[in-house]
Protein backbone atom coordinates (compact mmCIF):
# COMPACT_ATOMS: atom_id res chain seq x y z
CA UNK A 1 0.00 0.00 0.00
CA UNK A 2 0.89 3.84 -0.67
CA UNK A 3 0.78 4.74 2.99
CA UNK A 4 2.68 7.09 5.54
CA UNK A 5 2.94 7.57 9.30
CA UNK A 6 3.79 9.83 11.61
CA UNK A 7 3.36 11.12 15.47
CA UNK A 8 3.01 14.28 16.30
CA UNK A 9 2.39 16.00 19.60
CA UNK A 10 0.07 18.38 19.35
CA UNK A 11 0.37 21.65 22.07
CA UNK A 12 -1.69 21.08 25.41
CA UNK A 13 -2.17 17.63 25.14
CA UNK A 14 -0.05 14.81 27.33
CA UNK A 15 -0.38 12.11 25.03
CA UNK A 16 0.87 11.77 20.55
CA UNK A 17 -1.02 11.62 18.29
CA UNK A 18 -0.19 8.70 15.12
CA UNK A 19 -1.39 10.43 11.88
CA UNK A 20 -1.56 7.32 9.27
CA UNK A 21 -1.89 8.82 5.56
CA UNK A 22 -2.78 7.30 2.12
CA UNK A 23 -1.16 9.11 -0.62
CA UNK A 24 -2.87 8.70 -4.13
CA UNK A 25 -6.16 7.51 -2.36
CA UNK A 26 -7.89 10.40 -4.23
CA UNK A 27 -7.40 11.48 -8.04
CA UNK A 28 -3.51 10.20 -7.38
CA UNK A 29 -3.79 6.95 -10.11
CA UNK A 30 -3.03 7.22 -13.49
CA UNK A 31 -6.81 7.83 -14.93
CA UNK A 32 -8.15 6.30 -17.66
CA UNK A 33 -6.38 5.57 -20.77
CA UNK A 34 -6.56 8.12 -23.95
CA UNK A 35 -7.02 5.17 -26.58
CA UNK A 36 -7.21 1.50 -26.28
CA UNK A 37 -4.41 -0.45 -26.91
CA UNK A 38 -5.15 -1.31 -30.85
CA UNK A 39 -5.63 2.42 -31.34
CA UNK A 40 -2.67 3.19 -29.27
CA UNK A 41 -0.63 0.52 -31.25
CA UNK A 42 -2.02 1.98 -34.92
CA UNK A 43 -0.83 5.51 -34.03
CA UNK A 44 2.73 4.46 -32.91
CA UNK A 45 2.58 2.48 -36.11
CA UNK A 46 2.16 5.88 -38.24
CA UNK A 47 4.22 8.12 -35.57
CA UNK A 48 7.23 5.98 -36.56
CA UNK A 49 6.44 5.90 -40.11
CA UNK A 50 7.26 10.10 -39.59
CA UNK A 51 3.48 11.48 -39.09
CA UNK A 52 3.51 15.01 -37.21
CA UNK A 53 1.28 15.56 -33.91
CA UNK A 54 -0.59 17.82 -35.76
CA UNK A 55 -1.78 14.73 -38.21
CA UNK A 56 -2.09 12.50 -35.76
CA UNK A 57 -4.27 14.83 -33.33
CA UNK A 58 -6.27 14.87 -36.65
CA UNK A 59 -7.03 11.46 -37.42
CA UNK A 60 -7.46 10.09 -33.69
CA UNK A 61 -9.48 13.17 -32.28
CA UNK A 62 -6.82 13.80 -29.86
CA UNK A 63 -5.28 17.53 -29.09
CA UNK A 64 -1.36 17.87 -29.88
CA UNK A 65 -0.77 17.71 -26.93
CA UNK A 66 -2.07 14.46 -26.03
CA UNK A 67 -0.26 13.00 -29.10
CA UNK A 68 2.92 14.40 -28.09
CA UNK A 69 2.72 12.98 -24.36
CA UNK A 70 1.80 9.57 -26.08
CA UNK A 71 4.72 9.57 -28.53
CA UNK A 72 6.73 11.11 -24.82
CA UNK A 73 5.66 8.01 -23.37
CA UNK A 74 5.95 5.27 -25.49
CA UNK A 75 9.14 6.52 -26.64
CA UNK A 76 11.02 2.79 -26.43
CA UNK A 77 7.96 1.35 -27.97
CA UNK A 78 8.63 3.77 -31.01
CA UNK A 79 12.45 3.16 -31.23
CA UNK A 80 11.68 -0.44 -31.51
CA UNK A 81 9.05 0.17 -34.57
CA UNK A 82 11.44 2.50 -35.88
CA UNK A 83 14.25 0.05 -36.25
CA UNK A 84 11.91 -2.61 -37.79
CA UNK A 85 11.27 0.09 -40.35
CA UNK A 86 14.83 0.72 -41.20
CA UNK A 87 15.42 -3.57 -41.42
CA UNK A 88 12.80 -4.09 -43.70
CA UNK A 89 13.21 -1.43 -45.51
CA UNK A 90 17.08 -2.38 -46.27
CA UNK A 91 15.20 -5.88 -46.74
CA UNK A 92 13.09 -4.55 -49.39
CA UNK A 93 16.08 -2.74 -50.75
CA UNK A 94 18.54 -6.14 -50.66
CA UNK A 95 15.94 -8.01 -52.45
CA UNK A 96 15.29 -5.58 -55.57
CA UNK A 97 19.39 -5.41 -56.13
CA UNK A 98 19.68 -9.46 -56.01
CA UNK A 99 19.25 -10.50 -59.65
CA UNK A 100 18.58 -13.89 -59.70
CA UNK A 101 19.45 -15.67 -63.07
CA UNK A 102 16.92 -17.95 -64.69
CA UNK A 103 17.75 -21.29 -63.74
CA UNK A 104 17.48 -19.76 -60.22
CA UNK A 105 13.80 -18.52 -60.91
CA UNK A 106 12.41 -21.77 -62.21
CA UNK A 107 14.25 -23.63 -59.35
CA UNK A 108 12.56 -21.61 -56.65
CA UNK A 109 9.07 -21.75 -59.23
CA UNK A 110 9.21 -25.31 -59.35
CA UNK A 111 10.27 -25.68 -55.49
CA UNK A 112 6.57 -23.68 -54.84
CA UNK A 113 7.50 -22.55 -51.06
CA UNK A 114 10.20 -25.48 -50.02
CA UNK A 115 13.02 -22.25 -50.26
CA UNK A 116 13.71 -18.89 -49.01
CA UNK A 117 15.60 -15.60 -49.61
CA UNK A 118 17.55 -14.84 -46.69
CA UNK A 119 19.99 -11.90 -45.98
CA UNK A 120 23.52 -11.82 -47.70
CA UNK A 121 23.06 -13.89 -49.74
CA UNK A 122 21.74 -17.22 -48.01
CA UNK A 123 19.54 -19.62 -48.65
CA UNK A 124 17.53 -21.86 -47.21
CA UNK A 125 15.48 -25.04 -48.56
CA UNK A 126 13.06 -26.72 -46.63
CA UNK A 127 13.55 -24.84 -43.28
CA UNK A 128 17.13 -25.88 -43.58
CA UNK A 129 20.54 -23.80 -44.54
CA UNK A 130 21.50 -24.75 -48.47
CA UNK A 131 23.62 -23.28 -50.93
CA UNK A 132 22.16 -22.56 -55.19
CA UNK A 133 23.35 -26.06 -56.31
CA UNK A 134 21.18 -28.00 -53.60
CA UNK A 135 18.02 -25.95 -54.47
CA UNK A 136 18.50 -26.67 -58.39
CA UNK A 137 19.42 -30.65 -57.50
CA UNK A 138 16.20 -30.26 -55.41
CA UNK A 139 14.02 -28.68 -58.14
CA UNK A 140 15.24 -31.08 -60.77
CA UNK A 141 14.57 -34.40 -58.77
CA UNK A 142 10.68 -32.90 -59.21
CA UNK A 143 11.00 -31.97 -62.41
CA UNK A 144 12.26 -35.68 -62.94
CA UNK A 145 9.03 -36.83 -61.48
CA UNK A 146 7.40 -34.42 -63.44
CA UNK A 147 8.68 -35.82 -66.63
CA UNK A 148 10.24 -32.57 -67.01
CA UNK A 149 13.66 -31.70 -68.39
CA UNK A 150 16.00 -30.52 -65.60
CA UNK A 151 17.88 -27.62 -65.18
CA UNK A 152 21.03 -26.91 -66.15
CA UNK A 153 23.51 -25.30 -63.57
CA UNK A 154 26.98 -25.85 -62.54
CA UNK A 155 28.04 -28.87 -60.39
CA UNK A 156 24.39 -30.07 -60.40
CA UNK A 157 24.69 -33.47 -61.99
CA UNK A 158 26.97 -34.83 -59.34
CA UNK A 159 25.08 -34.45 -56.81
CA UNK A 160 21.41 -35.73 -58.32
CA UNK A 161 23.94 -39.43 -59.06
CA UNK A 162 24.67 -38.70 -55.18
CA UNK A 163 21.17 -38.71 -54.04
CA UNK A 164 19.90 -41.07 -56.87
CA UNK A 165 22.21 -43.68 -55.30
Amino acid sequence: MNMKAYTIHPPGQAQRITVVVRRGAVGGGKGKALLDSVTRDRLLAEAAEGASDAELAADYGLTEQQARRLRHNNRVKLQALRRDLAARAEAADEEETLEVPPPLKLAFRTLDGRTAVLRRGAFLLDGRPADLRRIVAAANLVRAEAGEAPTRYPGVAPLIDRACR
